[in-house]
């Protein structure tokens, strides 16, 4: 039995114990795992993922709830505030009481008291050791202030069953965060660390009541809460069972962890905004479904801060079915068309092209590579404009080959595009058409930090390596996007606002891309299937397209990019050619287009030529064939012939050249034909019917005068004369090296060389 001088013989042991312990500070009390937690950027809870140990711990709060805060104090440790982390009073009582029972019936435990014992994973409770806890506590209080060490507290207290810490209580019993919870609640939660076991539903639930309902008339009883409070909150049933938490922007929260590990994240990820983009996918997602579809990903961006305001990596989770665990916003896919504005903003800022610049679309080969269009057809000619807007991709292989595939790998991962990490000899001139895979996520980021660069509000260290003008130029001919040879219904995408787009489609339907930007967001919707099946009709504007337009509707409205004046000038050109126009442009019209400005430009027209003809226009003439005073000088717009056999079946209004006079002195000038399959070099293969036998090749050329004849040679073998502008011969060659010639009857030639197999 104590008496008064061993008590101040214990004190006087603890004073000098403290004073050797207290010019140590305390290191880090808690290193227990804690849970991934996503929040909303007003706070809100969107998920959460259980603690490595397989507890529900969340990563400690800055402060406590004041509820909770005055009923655990009210509760544990009423004179909590005042103390230096031990209750002289408390102790002096628990000595008594023990003392005068024979047995422990009081611990005399501060809260920190409490948190030490917390911290050294609960030892037996034996006179040492709380003699240790004792001298830890002044530790602490003398380098922690009272509000950090009730944080710590509440932050690892348990709570019942596998939950530790009050906000994961409050959310697994009560579904809301701790600070809104009633003084019922509050006090339930005061009470349950003291016995956690009550919590569970069949045990001592009674007892539970009691405890709460008791520290409820404490705190009305030292006036925290009046009496009407008290009765209302003791009305207040316990809850059930312990609830699931939220489950929101569920792979933004799985990426995280993979790329960071558990902790608290802060986003911007906003909670009403994300519940309607889940809730308009999974719409979608349905209708998609009937074609066997059932993946799709989207991603909403703050163009200003970069970050994801709405994150679903794919249609659901709840399941493995289909693939919908993979976050499809980090996953690498085949880009489709996507690049191909990046590669238009480039070569405007280096002056290779102009907006409405003619682009060659012909049937092109380059070495085992030969695209084609979407519908197997060319133009001719189209304005480099018009090529991004209807994506096509025989005119985007052309500039991808001039600008350089290597300086386009350099351009793309300096735009952010991480997963492009080979050389030109990898991916090849296919790059402009989804020979590269991107992620979703990278491809959003790209767009915004263009809108940034064009809006003047880079992030720190950030600087876009396309100029302000020709992302001005791109956006503004994105605004316009058709797709006639994809889809007949593209018009049907309305919006209030305006916005740049561009849509994508890989080999064989199997990703089907949308991405848009405005001054505020960048929306990127991918569509398809996570194991890489392919589906007819999946295509970028049939189904990637309405999602990231529905998601657009949901968006405040913006307005539009100011045009940057001051890296743009106004560049005369030729109405029809869009080259810098020459005086012989004149007769056809010139036009002004904004171009970002640049170190040199395309060169000028080189269609518009003087054409010397007869009176009527009927004949090409020369001083040899006619009186110099009868010709007529006349500037005429004239494609190479391959060019001009494809654009005036799209041009009515083109003008052919009339043929040269029979007495013409240049009869024999070169140029006149051109032989456009095979091209030089070229390897072809026959198809071959069932019974073995081939059925030939069909060979094509053109000619400047459609009324010419033009005589086929195999190997200098004559196979066969093609005549008014239809020229295309059917030709079973025999296997190796053959040297086709073709010639008109004024002795104009070409010829290529190819190979069978």
């Amino acid at each position: 039995m104590l008496n008064k001088k061993n008590l101040l013989l214990l004190f006087a042991i603890l004073a000098f114990i403290t004073v050797l312990v207290l010019a140590l500070r305390p290191r880090h009390l808690f290193d227990d795992p804690v849970c991934a937690v996503l929040e909303s950027r007003d706070g809100q809870l969107l998920g959460a993922r259980i603690a490595a140990d397989g507890q529900w711990r969340f990563p400690a709060a800055d402060s406590v709830p004041d509820k909770f805060a005055r009923a655990i104090v009210t509760f544990e440790d009423k004179r909590f505030w005042h103390h230096p982390g031990v209750d002289p009073l408390a102790v002096a009582r628990a000595l008594r009481l023990n003392a005068r029972s024979g047995d422990v019936r009081s611990g005399a435990s501060t809260l920190t008291m409490q948190v030490i014992r917390l911290s050294r994973g609960n030892q037996p409770r034996t006179v040492r050791e709380k003699i240790w806890e004792m001298i830890l506590a002044l530790r602490l209080e003398a380098y922690t202030s009272k509000d950090e060490i009730l944080a710590l507290y509440a932050a690892n207290a348990p709570f019942g069953g596998n939950v530790v810490g009050l906000e994961a209580a409050a959310w697994r019993y009560f579904g809301r965060p701790a600070d809104e919870l009633s003084w019922a609640e509050s006090a339930m939660l005061a009470v349950l660390p003291n016995a956690p076991a009550l919590i569970h539903p069949g045990r001592s639930r009674e007892a539970l009541l009691r405890k709460r309902n008791f520290l409820l008339d404490k705190l009305c009883a030292d006036g925290t809460i009046d009496a009407l409070e008290c009765e209302l909150a003791k009305d207040e049933p316990l809850p059930e069972k312990p609830l699931p938490l939220p489950e929101i922007a569920y792979h933004y929260l799985e990426t995280l962890r993979k790329q960071q590990g558990d902790r608290l994240y802060r986003s911007e990820i906003d909670r009403i905004l994300q519940l309607r983009t889940e809730s308009v996918i999974r719409r979608h997602a349905e209708v998609f479904g009937t074609n066997e579809v059932h993946n799709i990903a989207a991603i909403i961006l703050d163009v200003r801060t970069g970050q994801p305001v709405a994150y679903c990596g794919n249609v659901g989770h709840d399941s493995r079915e289909h693939g919908s665990n993979v976050d499809v916003v980090q996953a690498p896919r085949s880009s489709g068309s996507t690049l191909k504005p990046l590669l238009y903003g480039a070569m405007l800022d280096e002056g290779d092209i102009l907006p409405e610049m003619l682009i060659s679309d012909i049937p092109f080969h380059y070495k085992d590579f030969t695209p084609s269009n979407f519908n197997h057809t060319f133009d001719g000619a189209v304005p480099a404009r018009d090529v991004i807007r209807r994506s096509l991709n025989v005119p985007s292989v052309r500039m991808l080959h001039e600008y350089g595939v290597d300086k386009f790998i350099y351009l793309l991962q300096r735009l952010g595009f991480t997963t492009i990490t080979r050389g030109a000899d990898t991916y090849g001139l296919s790059l402009i058409l989804g020979g590269a895979e991107i992620k979703l996520g990278d491809l959003a980021s790209c767009y915004a930090m263009l809108a940034r660069a064009l809006c003047g509000c880079p992030l720190p260290g950030e600087s876009a390596p396309i100029s302000r003008g020709a992302v001005w130029c791109t956006f503004d001919a994105l605004t316009e996007v058709s797709r006639p040879e994809e889809e007949g219904d593209w018009h049907t995408f309305n919006s209030t606002r305006t916005v740049a787009w561009k849509t994508g489609t890989s080999y064989g339907n199997r990703d089907a891309w949308s991405v848009g930007v405005t001054p505020d967001y960048v929306v990127a919707v991918w569509v398809g299937n996570c194991n890489g099946e392919g589906r007819p009709l999946l295509t970028g504007v049939g189904y990637a397209a309405p999602v990231m337009f529905d998601l657009f509707s949901m968006l405040p409205s913006t307005g539009w990019f100011e045009r940057p004046s001051d890296e743009l000038e106004e560049v005369e050109c030729c109405r029809l050619s869009g080259h810098p126009a020459t005086e012989l442009c004149e007769a056809d019209g010139v036009m002004t287009v904004w171009a970002p400005r640049a170190p040199h430009r395309p060169d000028p027209c080189p269609y518009h030529r003087l054409v010397h003809t007869d009176p009527e226009g009927r004949w090409q003439v020369d001083s040899d064939c006619w009186p110099v005073s009868e010709i007529r000088h006349t500037a005429w717009f004239v494609l190479p012939p391959a060019q001009e056999w494809y654009y005036m079946r799209t041009h009515s209004d083109y003008r052919p050249l009339p043929p040269y006079h029979p007495n013409y002195a240049g009869n024999r000038a070169s140029g006149a034909i051109e032989i456009i399959y095979p091209q030089d070099g070229m390897s072809v293969a026959a198809p071959v019917a069932l019974d073995a036998r081939s059925q030939g090749i069909v060979f094509s050329a053109a000619h400047s005068n459609p009324q010419a004849t033009l005589y086929w040679h195999l190997d200098g073998e004559y196979l066969g004369e093609t005549a008014h502008g239809e020229h295309k011969l059917k030709v079973v060659p025999e296997k190796g090296p053959h040297i086709l010639t073709i010639v008109d009857a004024n002795g104009h030639s070409a010829a290529v060389r190819f190979t069978a197999y």
